[in-house]
């Protein structure tokens, strides 16, 4: 008598194995994220400028991609001998608070030391401080302009 060869059943593919082979091919399609090229890291650019110059500054920052500028009205300074030392007239100041990529620092510098050297009455300080960390990518993504909404 011959033997009866059984037939292996090949069962349709569950969900769950689908939902993973779709996963191993987007993982294959696009690097994670934080392994990209285009991740730079971020500062924190303040510019302290006398009030009604600030509109200006936000115009170079935002010619210049980046996604996050405060304007905030500051008053105050030094006690009368210093400002007199300084030169320092009006005490009402704009501070431009803006989350810069460490690619577009130097543009931004340039255009505003043109601004501060193209009249007397153009005069401020402007720094940088390095973010060292940010909670997620999510957040880098919106604050660097990279999110897709």
């Amino acid at each position: 008598m011959a033997k009866k060869e059984k037939k292996e059943v090949v069962k349709a593919p569950t969900e769950k194995v689908k939902k993973e082979k779709k996963k191993e091919v987007l993982e294959e399609e696009r690097p994670a994220f934080e392994t990209r090229d285009d991740l730079k890291k971020l500062y924190l650019y303040t510019i302290i400028v006398p009030r009604g110059q600030g509109e200006y500054i936000l115009r170079v920052l935002k010619a210049n991609r980046t996604s996050v500028q405060f304007l905030q009205y500051g008053e105050g300074t030094a006690s009368n001998a210093i400002r007199g030392i300084l030169g320092i007239e009006d005490t009402k100041k704009d501070i431009i608070y803006s989350i810069v990529r460490e690619d577009a620092i130097p543009d931004i510098k340039k255009e505003i030391d043109v601004y501060f050297v193209a009249s007397k009455k153009n005069r401020g300080i402007a720094y940088t401080i390095a973010l060292t960390s940010i909670v997620g990518v999510k957040m880098y993504k919106f604050l660097t302009q990279t999110v897709r909404g």
